[in-house]
Formats: C-alpha cells, structure tokens, sequence
C-alpha cells in the first residue's frame, strides 16, 4: 500500500498546482464523471460545473498550497486523502483568503486515480 500513499500524495500536490493554474484538462482527466464536491460555501457542485467555474476570470489565484497531504487506502482501488491547502485570491471577483481542509475520495479507474468525491471546508 506504500505504493498508493506515494502516489495520491502526488497527485494531490498536482491538485493544488493544476487548480492554481485553472488547468481544466488535468482536472477532466482526474476527475470522475459522477464527481459530488461540497464547497467550503456548503454548496454542492458536479464535475462539469466545478470545470466550468475553474475558468471563470473572477476566479484567480496568488497562492494555492497542499500541506499536511494523508493518506489512507482501503484497498487497491479506494483511498481517502486528507490535506490543508493555503489559498489567496479572487473568487467571484472577491478577495478571498485562508486555510482549508479538503477531503477527497479516489477510486481507482480504467487504470488512473479519479476524484469522486471533495469535500471542502474554512479551518478554524
């Protein structure tokens, strides 16, 4: 399982680098076609309007860190990972600023890790 630890820790680092970057391709690839992320707002979004909103231009990004990434496999196919990601920027055209806990499902697809579900909520 050392293997699957090495990798989603990875991946996710990749998460936080793509997002900053707004790079819809990484994210249609990574992302599972049913995806269920809840927005540190409370609101709840599918893959095709997180991809949509990741290239919206009052969405912008100075910084954007994964920190703190675990991992835990429940089998070759299934793992949770757990992070804090440091974000500044605009969103919807307002400052915003702060440290978030994230927590993703993947699932193991066709031979790649998807993101099923990504949960997001503000630290205290």
């Amino acid at each position: 399982m050392g293997d699957i630890v090495r990798e989603l820790t990875e991946l996710n680092t990749a998460f936080a680098q793509a997002e900053f970057l707004a790079s819809v391709e990484f994210f249609r690839h990574h992302l599972a076609d049913g995806l269920r992320f809840r927005r540190a707002s409370g609101k709840v979004v599918d893959k095709i309007t997180f991809l949509r909103d990741l290239a919206t231009p009052g969405n912008t990004n100075e910084r954007l860190e994964a920190r703190q990434i675990e991992v835990l496999p429940f089998s070759v196919d299934l793992a949770v990972c757990s992070m804090v990601v440091d974000f500044k920027g605009l969103r919807a055209g307002a400052r915003a600023e702060g440290q978030f806990r994230n927590t993703r499902v993947f699932v193991r697809s066709e031979g790649a890790w998807k993101c099923a579900l990504w949960f997001n909520s503000k630290e205290p």
